[in-house]
């Protein structure tokens, strides 16, 4: 018997003012599918994410925390799939950088 991967595939995002929604299709080694619902929210300035919320599309009410393996697997293929979430995650970490080198050149 050969080993199925799990696989994800994203199905369709939508911008809609300051949150981008994202629906995405896990295949999983069972070859069960489970569909999964991601938004992000930014700032007023839409230059920082501010929060992400995933969850789980089913019968019944079932969130992912974003810090799970399950969650960062979903987090890490919608930042390859998706150019505008990656492109905001990079700038947000070069500020966070920015902002540690100028505290440690102020002490």
């Amino acid at each position: 018997m050969i080993a199925q991967k799990a696989e994800f595939e994203l199905l369709k995002y939508k911008l809609q003012g300051r949150f981008t929604e994202y629906i995405v299709k896990l295949h999983d080694a069972d070859g069960e599918e489970v569909k999964y619902h991601i938004t992000d929210y930014y700032n007023e300035d839409i230059s920082e994410i501010t929060d992400t919320k995933i969850w789980e599309l089913s019968d019944r009410v079932f969130g992912v925390e974003n810090d799970s393996r399950l969650g960062i697997k979903i987090l890490g293929f919608i930042t390859s799939e998706h150019f505008y979430r990656n492109d905001v995650l990079e700038a947000m970490y070069v500020k966070e950088m920015e902002d540690k080198a100028d505290s440690y050149y102020e002490k």
